[in-house]
C-alpha cells in the first residue's frame, strides 16, 4: 500500500512538473512575440548591422571547415585573417607537410600560392583555382563579413524593407530596384542569425546561418556559421572559427598581399 502511494504521487508530481514547465515554455515563447512597433528604422538597423566596430583591426583564427557535396564528403582547416571590408588570408593547414594552398584578397586581387606545384596565380573571384576553393554562389569577401557576423556588403544606392518574421526583425535589401539580400536579426542581441543572397536571376543564390556569438572587446563575432548553396550542386559548408583574437598588422603592410616565393614567376589566372 505505501509503495503504491508513493508511486502514485510520485506520477502526480512528475505530472505537475511537466505542466508547469510546459506552462513556462508557453510563456517563454509568448514572451518573444515581436510586434511591428518593436522594429527599430530599416536603415538604423542596418547601419548598426555593418558598423565597423574595429576599425584597422583583423579578426584571426583557425577554420575547422566540413564541406558535404551530393555523395561527398571533405574536412579542412585553415588559419584564417580577415579586416574589414576587402582583405582577406588564408592557408591550408589540414595536411601533413606542405600545404595545399595560401591565399590573399585584397580588394578585387586574389593572389594564391599552389607550394605543390609551385605555381603563383593572380586572378579575380571568378578564376578557376579561386572557385576550387570557394562554392561558386560565395565571393571571397562575403566570407570577410560573415566572419565579422555581418552581412556581405552591396556597393552603391540601395532600399531597404523592414518587416517581421517569426519573432525575428527581417530587412529585404534591394539595389537597382532588385532584390539583392534578406537578413534575420534577433531582436533579443540585435545579432544577424540568419542570411540570404540573391543571385543574378533574383533567386537565392545562398543562405547562412550565424551561430555561437563570442564577445571580443568591441566586438561580436559568430563562432560558427552554416552556409547552404541553391541550384543543381548543392554545397553544404559547416565553419566552426576557434583561437579567435583581434588584432593589428600595422606591421606587416603586405600581410593582405601574398608575395611569391624567390624564382617563381606569378602568371595570371583565368
Amino acid at each position: 500500500m505505501l509503495k503504491s502511494m508513493i508511486k502514485r504521487k510520485s506520477v502526480i508530481t512528475l505530472a505537475a512538473c511537466c505542466l508547469i514547465g510546459s506552462l513556462a515554455g508557453c510563456a517563454h515563447e509568448e514572451g518573444l512575440v515581436v510586434s511591428e512597433a518593436d522594429m527599430p528604422p530599416p536603415e538604423a538597423l542596418y547601419e548598426r548591422l555593418t558598423t565597423d566596430a574595429a576599425p584597422g583591426k583583423s579578426l584571426i583564427g583557425i577554420l575547422h571547415v566540413v564541406a558535404s557535396l551530393p555523395g561527398e564528403r571533405y574536412t579542412f582547416k585553415i588559419a584564417a585573417a580577415a579586416k574589414r571590408p576587402d582583405c582577406l588570408r588564408m592557408e591550408d593547414l589540414s595536411v601533413i607537410g606542405l600545404p595545399d594552398f595560401m591565399l590573399t584578397v585584397k580588394g578585387d586581387e586574389i593572389r594564391m600560392f599552389l607550394p605543390r606545384s609551385g605555381e603563383f596565380l593572380v586572378g579575380t573571384e571568378s578564376s578557376e583555382h579561386v572557385r576550387r576553393v570557394f562554392p561558386p554562389a560565395v565571393r571571397p569577401l562575403d566570407l570577410v563579413a560573415l566572419l565579422y557576423g555581418q552581412p556581405p556588403g552591396i556597393f552603391g544606392a540601395k532600399s531597404l524593407k523592414g518587416s517581421i518574421d517569426q519573432n525575428r526583425f527581417r530587412l529585404d535589401v534591394y539595389a537597382r530596384g532588385a532584390w539583392a539580400q534578406s537578413l534575420w536579426v534577433d531582436p533579443a542581441t540585435g545579432r544577424l542569425a540568419k542570411v540570404e543572397i540573391a543571385d543574378g536571376h533574383g533567386k537565392t543564390a545562398y543562405r547562412a546561418l550565424l551561430h555561437d556569438f563570442v564577445e571580443m572587446g568591441t566586438l561580436t563575432v559568430p563562432a560558427r556559421i552554416e552556409i547552404e548553396t541553391e541550384g543543381m550542386a548543392t554545397v553544404r559548408l559547416s565553419i566552426r572559427n576557434t583561437d579567435m583574437e583581434i588584432v593589428s598588422r600595422d606591421d606587416d603592410p603586405d600581410f593582405f598581399l601574398l608575395k611569391p616565393p624567390e624564382g617563381i614567376t606569378p602568371r595570371l589566372s583565368k
